[in-house]
C-alpha cells in the first residue's frame, strides 16, 4: 500500500468508527420503509392494499376533469408557445430583466400544471407491481422539474458584477489600493510543459505586490529546477497529508500576503486578473472572489464528434449559468482555482476544509456562514486545460460528485451549518440535489425496456392529454433552454453528455452515500499525448447493451403499433405508442453517445490557437511579410503574402527567423512544409530550441492577453440536431489531418 493510501485509510477508518452516519441511517430508514409498504402491498394486506385501491379511485375520477379539451388542443398551445418565445427572444436576444421574468413565468406555470396532472391523473396503481414503478417515475420527474423550478427562480436574481470590477479597478490601478498577493500553484504530477505556462501565466500579472509560490506535493528535482530556473518561490511539506487542502494549507502557514489566489497547475491567468478581482476586497465583507474559467483545449466529446468548433465547453454551464444563479443568493461557491481569498477570513474559518475531496466548496460555505459575501465575476480571466480523454473527465465527475454528495456527511453540510440564510440553504441544496438526475436519467434510459420486457404500464394517459400538458412545457423549455443559460449549452447536447457518464456517476453517487469517505483525492491527468484513436470499451459496454435492448423494445412497440393495435384499449394503444416514440429518442441520443466514445488522437502536449498576427519571415536573408492562421508554443503556421514569396528560398527544411513586430519578439525556425495555396502560400514552421526568455514570451503572446478568450454560444436545438446527425457520417478512425508537427 502506498503512503497517500495509507494516509486515505486512517482518516476514513476513524470517521467509520467516531462519526454516526446520520445520513446513511436515515437513507437506509426510508428506503426500507418503502419497500416494507409494498411488499405489504403485494403480500395484499388489508389496511395498505385499501389505502393504494382508494388512490387508484381518485386517480380515475381526477382523469375526468384534467384532460385535454381537444385531440389537437396540445399542438396548438404548443405552437403558440413557441410563436411566444421566439417573439421574445428576436426582441431581446440577450436576458433582460422583463423578457426573462416573462419566460421563467411561463415555465413555472408549465412546470405547476404538469405536475398537477402527473400526480392527480396518470399513476397507475391498480396493482402493486406497477403502482412501484409508477410511483418511482413520478418521483424522479418530481425531483427534476424541482430543482428546474429552484433554478428558474433563482434566475430572477442573477447579477453582473463586471460594473462593480469597473469601479472598484480604479483604486488598483492607480495605487490607491494594492494589499499584498500570494499566489498559490498546487501541484502534484502535472507535467513541467504545463507547469511552465502557469508559472510564466502568473509572472506576468500586472500587479506589484505579488509574489508567486509553486507548492509541489510532488517533491520532484524537475520540478524544483524549473521553479529556480523561471524565478518562482518553491515550497514542498514533508508530509502528504489532506491531498490539495493540506498542500494549500502548507502554503498558507509560509506567505503571508492579505489576498491569497490560487490557480490550479494547468490554468494560465490574463495580465489583468488581479486588477479585476483585488478591487472588490476593499469591502471588508467580502471574502472570496471566484472568476469564470476558459479552457483552451477542445471539450472531449464535442472533439470526438467533430463539434469542437460550434459547441461551447460543456463546462461553460456552470460559468454562465449556475454561478450566476449562486451569486444572486450570495452563495458563490469556490471552483477550486482562478479565485482570491482574503486571508483573515481564510484564517478565521480554520483554512481550506480537509474533511471533504471538494475543499474548496465547503471553504466557501464556511465563509458564507461566518457572514462573509462571496462574489463571482463572470470574466474570462483565466484558461485551464479541460480532461483530454473521456476516461479522465469521468474520473473528475466522479470525485466532483463524491465531494459535493459528502456535504450530508460533514459539519460544513449547507443543510444543517449555522448562520446560513434560507434563500442559501435552498440553492446549495440545489447543487446536491441536481447530482440525482444523473441517477434517474440512467432509470429514464431503462423504463421503456421494462415496458416491454416486464410488462410494465407506469402511467396511463392518453395521447392528446400527454400532448396537451407535457409537449408545451418541453417545446417550450427546449426554445428558451440555451436562451435562459445565457447560450452555454444546448438540452439536446447536454442530455447527450448525461448518457455518456449517467451508468458510471450513478454507480459513484450510490457508493457515496453508503460510503462518503472510501476514495481519496485523485488528480485528474494534464497535458497527456496519443498517437491513435481509442474507442472507450469502459463506457462503451453498457451503452451498447442499452441501445441493442432498446432497439429491440423499440421494434416490439412499433410492430404492435402497425399490426396489433386492435387488440388493445385505447388508453393501452397511446401508452404503445408513446413507449414507441421514447425508445426512438433513446436510440438516438444513445447511438450518439457511443460514437462519441471514439477519442481522437492527440500526438502532442502543446496546444494549437487560431490567433492572427502579423509577422515578418526571414528566409535567406529575405524579408517576407503575412500573418499567422495558428500558433503554438512549438510551431506556427503562417500565410505570405503573394508579392513577397519566393518559392525557391521558402522550400521544407530551410532555417528562417520568425518576428512579431508589434512584440518586438524574433524566434528561430525551420520550415517543415509548404502548403502552396491558390489564394496565397501557407508555411508550417517548427521552433528551434527556445531559450528560457523566448519561451517566456511566447507563453505570454499566446496566453495572457486581457480579452483573447471568447467563448462560443451554443448552437440552437434544430442546429444542434443537424449537427449531431453530420457527426453519424464522420470517420471515427483516421485521425485529422492538421500540422505535421501535431
Amino acid at each position: 500500500m502506498t503512503t497517500r493510501q495509507v494516509q486515505r485509510t486512517k482518516p476514513y477508518l476513524y470517521r467509520l468508527l467516531q462519526q454516526p452516519r446520520w445520513t446513511t441511517f436515515w437513507l437506509l430508514s426510508v428506503t426500507t420503509c418503502f419497500i416494507a409498504i409494498f411488499l405489504a402491498w403485494f403480500a395484499n394486506i388489508g389496511v395498505i392494499s385499501q389505502i393504494f385501491c382508494t388512490l387508484n379511485d381518485w386517480q380515475q375520477a381526477s382523469r375526468e376533469w384534467l384532460q385535454a379539451p381537444s385531440e389537437s388542443a396540445g399542438w396548438q398551445l404548443s405552437l403558440a408557445l413557441l410563436v411566444i418565445a421566439q417573439g421574445i427572444l428576436r426582441i431581446s436576444p440577450k436576458p433582460r430583466a422583463w423578457s426573462k421574468f416573462l419566460l421563467i413565468s411561463i415555465l413555472l406555470v408549465l412546470v405547476a400544471r404538469y405536475l398537477l396532472w402527473r400526480s392527480l391523473a396518470t399513476l397507475n396503481l391498480s396493482s402493486p407491481f406497477n403502482g412501484l414503478f409508477s410511483l418511482l417515475l413520478l418521483g424522479m420527474e418530481a425531483v427534476t422539474l424541482t430543482t428546474l423550478g429552484i433554478q428558474l427562480f433563482l434566475m430572477l436574481r442573477e447579477r453582473d458584477r463586471s460594473r462593480d470590477a469597473d469601479r472598484y479597478s480604479v483604486a488598483v490601478e492607480s495605487g490607491n489600493f494594492v494589499p499584498t498577493v500570494d499566489v498559490l500553484i498546487p501541484t502534484f504530477n502535472e507535467p513541467p510543459v504545463v507547469l511552465r505556462r502557469t508559472i510564466v501565466g502568473c509572472q506576468a500579472l500586472e500587479y506589484p505586490s505579488k509574489q508567486i509560490y509553486l507548492l509541489d506535493d510532488g517533491k520532484r528535482e524537475e520540478i524544483r529546477q524549473l521553479a529556480e530556473e523561471l524565478g518562482c518561490h518553491y515550497l514542498a511539506r514533508p508530509v502528504n497529508r489532506n491531498a490539495k487542502a493540506g498542500n494549500l494549507n502548507y502554503g498558507l502557514r509560509h506567505t503571508s500576503g492579505e489576498l491569497v489566489v490560487v490557480f490550479d497547475a494547468d490554468f494560465v491567468p490574463t495580465r489583468n486578473f488581479l486588477i479585476r478581482t483585488v478591487g472588490f476586497f476593499q469591502k471588508p465583507a467580502i471574502a472570496l472572489v471566484q472568476t469564470h474559467q476558459c479552457f483552451y483545449n477542445p471539450d472531449q466529446l464535442t472533439r470526438n464528434l467533430g463539434l469542437e468548433k460550434e459547441v461551447p465547453h460543456e463546462t461553460e454551464v456552470s460559468f454562465r449559468h449556475y454561478l450566476l444563479l449562486r451569486e444572486g443568493s450570495n452563495s458563490t461557491p469556490c471552483y477550486g482555482s482562478s479565485f482570491v481569498m482574503r486571508r483573515s477570513a481564510l484564517e478565521e474559518v480554520g483554512g481550506f476544509v480537509t474533511k471533504s475531496i471538494s475543499e474548496d466548496l465547503y471553504t466557501g460555505i464556511r465563509m458564507t456562514a461566518r457572514g462573509y459575501q462571496t462574489v463571482y465575476l463572470n470574466e474570462n480571466l483565466s484558461a485551464g486545460l479541460v480532461p483530454e480523454d473521456l476516461l479522465s473527465q469521468l474520473s473528475q465527475r466522479q470525485r466532483w460528485g463524491r465531494g459535493t454528495l459528502q456535504a450530508f456527511f460533514i459539519k460544513e453540510n449547507p443543510l444543517t451549518i449555522p448562520g446560513l440564510t434560507l434563500l442559501q440553504r435552498i440553492a446549495y441544496f440545489e447543487a446536491i440535489l441536481q447530482w440525482f438526475n444523473t441517477v434517474f436519467r440512467m432509470i429514464f434510459l431503462l423504463v421503456p425496456i421494462a415496458i416491454v420486457f416486464l410488462g410494465v404500464v407506469p402511467f396511463v394517459a392518453s395521447l392528446s392529454d400527454w400532448a396537451y400538458f407535457f409537449l408545451p412545457l418541453y417545446c417550450f423549455q427546449m426554445a428558451t433552454f440555451a436562451w435562459l443559460r445565457h447560450r452555454a449549452f444546448g438540452a439536446l447536447l447536454a442530455d447527450i453528455y448525461s448518457v455518456v457518464l449517467c451508468i458510471p456517476l450513478s454507480a459513484t453517487i450510490l457508493h457515496t452515500l453508503i460510503s462518503p469517505f472510501s476514495k481519496g483525492f485523485q488528480v485528474t491527468p494534464k497535458g497527456t499525448s496519443t498517437q491513435k484513436t481509442i474507442f472507450r470499451w469502459k463506457l462503451a459496454i453498457p451503452l451498447i447493451v442499452l441501445w441493442i435492448l432498446t432497439g429491440i423494445s423499440a421494434i416490439l412497440q412499433a410492430n404492435n403499433w402497425v399490426n396489433y393495435a386492435g387488440d388493445f384499449s385505447p388508453a393501452e394503444s397511446d401508452f404503445i405508442k408513446l413507449g414507441a416514440l421514447w425508445s426512438s429518442y433513446n436510440l438516438f441520443v444513445i447511438g450518439i453517445a457511443i460514437l462519441g466514445l471514439f477519442d481522437r488522437p492527440k500526438p502532442t502536449p502543446y496546444e494549437w490557437f487560431e490567433q492572427q498576427r502579423t509577422i515578418q519571415l526571414e528566409v535567406d536573408q529575405e524579408v517576407m511579410h503575412g500573418v499567422t492562421v495558428r500558433l503554438s508554443e512549438i510551431g506556427a503556421e503562417v500565410r505570405l503574402a503573394k508579392p513577397n514569396f519566393s518559392e525557391t528560398r521558402s522550400q521544407p527544411c530551410m532555417p528562417a527567423i520568425l518576428h512579431f513586430p508589434s512584440e518586438e519578439l524574433s524566434l528561430k525556425a525551420t520550415i517543415l512544409h509548404v502548403n502552396h495555396d491558390k489564394e496565397s502560400p501557407i508555411l508550417t514552421l517548427g521552433f528551434d530550441s527556445l531559450s528560457t526568455d523566448h519561451h517566456r514570451r511566447l507563453i505570454e503572446l499566446l496566453f495572457c492577453n486581457p480579452g483573447q478568450w471568447q467563448c462560443l454560444l451554443a448552437p440552437g436545438e434544430l442546429r444542434s440536431i443537424w449537427l449531431l446527425l453530420r457527426s453519424l457520417f464522420r470517420s471515427r478512425v483516421r485521425p485529422k489531418v492538421g500540422s505535421p508537427i501535431q
